[in-house]
């Protein structure tokens, strides 16, 4: 919603310490896409190089793990024990570990990879859940420079890379949170197929429930309630408490060595411990976090599903998280676009600290695996974009209560600007 044609009087045309949406802005984007796009060439070109699965990470256990599925009781895919020895059998590294923690959910998808070859698997996965994201993102609104974005942003290179599904998490959700309003049985159907990951959904609720989206909550609930029977029917009742006596058990392998990958996860608990904080106090200000992200989140639905709402929620997804890593930041790149466009669809200035916010955001995983000097600095930039998110709804919702006052009319016709 917009305020309509009645100006708004005392806002200038330019407001100080805005940034130019027009030529200067559009180079400095192009410029900055055109670095990261050679960054994608120049490391895509190393991992090739050096083949599967050496240079495509966690390829290799996704495959394992759906080969494991063929050969063995699906519930024993959650013991470390059988597993690890029949992943070793694979080829995979004896110095590795890949234990499985996924809810039973993912095992259909896993087992289809599994029937595949490793590479074959790897390339799959890519090119079906790449255009997932391309269209979750730009929808029908599509744009040459959206996909340039996505396809050059560098959690793009970094999914890859790592051989991951960043995208299918980011697709799914960003496309549920697209259609919600919509379309709300499909948003629904896809915000419940999200639910692979669970530790990145855990605001859709609130969200969905702040802007009454009672149809997609139904959607989403019937569409887990569909994937819970499937599983059960595959695999039997009793893997699901396989899954929930493995959680544990996986939480604490993770503590134990998180030291040496701690500057790839970019959760608050994460960077808490990596400024010095004692576990204790790391695991209460991961709690206030994501206590404050959700609050923040509500209010960001109140007023419905909108593009601005739904990239808070992807940004503030991975503050409220006690679990993520490098390759989840695939989150803030449909954020990031949607936050970039609804601001000029409102005929508002970009500002330099919303510039600023962007920019260390889309390069926050960069400097992740280059190591981050011992500094958080993708939690940081989330946190800082996150706050910019909802800096900008505040704004707006302050301007729209203001011309409710004066007897403006709301419409979705041409927006005047604001700061």
């Amino acid at each position: 919603m917009r305020v309509g044609k009645p100006p708004v009087v005392g806002i200038p045309s330019t407001p100080p310490g805005a940034v130019s949406s027009s030529t200067g802005f559009r180079r400095l984007i192009g410029l900055l896409l055109a670095i990261s796009a050679a960054y994608g060439i120049v490391f895509i070109g190393i991992a090739l190089g050096r083949g599967w699965p050496a240079g495509f990470g966690d390829s290799f256990a996704l495959w394992s793990w759906g080969r494991f599925l063929a050969d063995h009781p699906a519930a024993t895919i959650y013991d470390p024990a059988l597993l690890h020895p029949a992943q070793l059998a694979l080829g995979l590294d004896p110095g590795a570990s890949y234990p499985f923690s996924y809810p039973p959910i993912f095992l259909p998808a896993l087992w289809l990879l599994g029937r595949l070859s490793g590479p074959v698997a790897c390339v799959v996965l890519m090119l079906l859940t790449l255009p997932l994201l391309l269209w979750a993102t730009a929808g029908r609104d599509w744009r040459w420079p959206v996909a340039a974005a996505v396809l050059a942003a560098p959690a793009t290179t970094i999914n890859i890379i790592s051989g991951q599904t960043g995208f299918l998490e980011a697709g799914l959700l960003a496309g549920g949170l697209r259609l919600a309003g919509e379309r709300p049985v499909l948003g629904g159907l896809l915000l419940g197929l999200a639910a692979y990951k669970p530790q990145l959904g855990l605001l859709v609720p609130i969200a969905l429930i702040a802007a009454g989206a009672w149809r997609a909550i139904a959607a989403a609930a019937a569409t887990g309630a569909v994937l819970f029977l499937i599983t059960c029917l595959l695999f039997g009742p009793p893997i699901w408490l396989a899954w929930l006596e493995a959680v544990p058990r996986f939480s604490s392998q993770v503590a134990a060595e998180s030291t040496q990958i701690r500057h790839l996860i970019p959760t608050v608990e994460a960077a808490l411990l990596q400024l010095g904080a004692a576990p204790g106090a790391a695991r209460l200000g991961q709690a206030a976090m994501t206590v404050l992200t959700a609050a923040a989140v509500w209010r960001l639905f109140r007023s419905g599903v909108s593009p601005m709402a739904a990239a808070g929620l992807l940004v503030g997804s991975l503050l409220a998280t006690p679990y993520a890593f490098v390759y989840d930041l695939v989150l803030l790149t449909p954020a990031v676009i949607w936050f970039i466009a609804e601001r000029q669809r409102a005929g508002a200035e970009l500002h330099a600290a919303d510039l600023l916010a962007v920019v260390i955001a889309m390069l926050s995983p960069v400097l992740m695996v280059a190591g981050g000097g011992g500094f958080p600095v993708a939690t940081v930039s989330v946190v800082v974009l996150f706050g910019a998110v909802v800096i900008r709804s505040e704004v707006v919702r302050a301007r729209l209560a203001a011309a409710a006052d004066r007897g403006c009319g709301v419409a979705f016709g041409p927006p005047q600007r604001e700061v």
